[in-house]
């Protein structure tokens, strides 16, 4: 019996072409304005034997700001730009706006606490995504050339920083990566040291392994900003042994983007102790307009040989729920250590969307991220006006991230609230979903974290919703809210 070779894949389905303009966005196979469906049998290819091209190292369709394909939503008649649309993410799964009753959370509070954002990503990460899903296949992938030059690019434009793409190790995120690191390069009992208040998981991850954290409280200056005390870590590392230190940079939650000078600084002191730092990178691209992250990696080549740097497309192009990030280890025993833990949980190939969206993020998603950032420090700036109309709430200093660092202890001061009842009153009586500042270790008491990565409609709602708690707190007596505890929250995300 003789057969027949099939029709080779050679035809791609044509994407739409929309603008980003003050207009309702549709998807293919919309009906309506502000409604979609996802692409049909109508929008794909139809005759037999054809399919979307093979993907190898295919250019994708409409790389651009100009070929839009958006998400559904409604935009505000006057909205001043494409991060002004209001979506519902409701009834998505989303982890921000679905599971507050879960959480044991107000289902009427607004939701300002993950870190992930409101907005649509970047189009051309869109329409990478339309063109792979209609290929309908999704087995085994590896980054090939293309995602190779995609990422060694990205951080030479934007960084100056030469990479090259074997030191890649690709990890579902970067928490995962902090925890496969801190085991590669420790042993059980041994300390590890953390610069608080910072992202709650560095400390989790060095617990649940077994390790000690060594804490170096920044210090806040009387400017509001903060800096690290070269001094207390000189005396911590003496004091403890311990051979390593997690950096965030730019940090969470305190919105520092580092300077050159300062993780030079941060480098001599590790190197002398010869200390591994593990980099959490994954804001970089959100440094504020008049900064620039400085990649810790990139101060030389033996700076290099002792840093892990995880970063990651998914704060800067919104792709937390597609689970990537590039693990970049210079050091060839450094990363067969890191890959030897990988390989003991069991990961291999990494999913084939998030290696689709990070190439296309990377490589036509400058214009995007650079409105992007434009807005979020019109956000913070916004946020900061408005808070002069709440007394004993202000806003620290933030050259990066689009997470605000409030600082309530004034709040405290002038009310009686209790620290261990400010995140109480923000769910209770604010109605908002925040992250307390308890949660990011020493010096996080009396403070909140608010994410302001989300259309000014959102942002404004929450702001009122704080200024009504706020003068009812100052003019009324108040019920005493019940204090909430870490773990009973659940609060175990970014």
């Amino acid at each position: 019996m003789t057969t027949t070779a099939p029709a080779p894949l050679t035809t791609a389905p044509t994407l739409p072409d929309g603008g980003l303009s003050n207009t309702s966005p549709t998807l293919p196979g919309t009906t309506a304005p502000g409604t979609a469906t996802l692409p049909g049998s109508a929008a794909s290819p139809s005759t037999p034997g054809t399919a979307p091209a093979a993907l190898g190292g295919a250019d994708f369709p409409g790389a651009s700001l100009s070929g839009a394909t958006a998400f559904p939503g409604t935009f505000l008649p006057d909205a001043p730009s494409q991060f002004d649309l209001v979506a519902d993410r409701r009834g998505t799964g989303s982890l921000k706006w679905d599971f507050a009753a879960r959480r044991r959370r107000p289902q009427d509070a607004l939701p300002l606490w993950v870190a992930d954002m409101d907005h649509a990503t970047a189009p051309c990460v869109t329409n990478a995504l339309l063109w792979r899903v209609r290929h309908a296949i999704f087995g085994y992938s590896e980054p090939d050339a293309a995602y190779d030059r995609a990422l060694r690019n990205w951080f030479s434009r934007r960084y100056d920083w030469q990479v090259d793409p074997e030191w890649n190790v690709v990890t579902p995120g970067v928490v995962p990566a902090l925890a496969l690191a801190v085991r590669a390069c420790t042993g059980p009992g041994e300390g590890v040291v953390i610069e608080e208040p910072v992202y709650y998981p560095f400390r989790q991850v060095v617990e649940g392994a077994g390790r000690r954290v060594v804490s170096v409280p920044l210090v806040r200056g009387a400017d509001g900003a903060y800096r690290r005390d070269l001094g207390a870590l000189e005396q911590a590392l003496q004091a403890s042994g311990a051979r390593l230190l997690i950096l965030c940079n730019p940090h969470n939650p305190v919105g520092r983007v580092w300077s050159r000078d300062e993780l030079a600084d941060l480098a001599e002191v590790t190197g002398r102790h010869r200390v591994t730092v593990v980099a959490d990178e994954i804001h970089a691209d959100l440094a504020l307009p008049g900064y620039r992250t400085t990649p810790f990696a990139s101060l030389g080549r033996q700076v290099a040989a002792r840093t892990i740097s995880c970063t990651s497309p998914s704060k800067s192009f919104n792709l937390a729920g597609l689970q990537v990030a590039n693990i970049l280890i210079a050091d060839p025993g450094l990363r067969a250590a890191f890959r030897t833990e990988l390989d003991a949980v069991g990961y291999s190939q990494p999913g084939v969307l998030g290696l689709v969206a990070c190439r296309a993020a990377y490589e036509g998603g400058d214009e995007w991220l650079d409105a992007l950032r434009e807005h979020i420090a019109r956000a913070h700036a916004h946020v900061a006006r408005r808070l002069e109309r709440i007394p004993g709430i202000t806003a620290t200093p933030c050259e990066g991230t689009y997470l605000l660092w409030l600082d309530c202890t004034g709040l405290l001061a002038d009310t009686g609230l209790e620290a261990g009842e400010l995140d109480a009153f923000m769910l209770d009586q604010a109605g908002l979903w925040l992250d307390d500042g308890a949660v990011f270790g020493t010096g996080g008491e009396g403070f909140t974290r608010m994410n302001v990565a989300c259309p000014r409609a959102t942002l404004d709602a929450a702001l009122d919703r704080l200024e009504r708690a706020v003068q009812t707190l100052h003019h009324h007596p108040r019920p005493r809210p019940r204090p909430r505890s870490f773990r009973e929250n659940g609060t175990y995300s970014s």
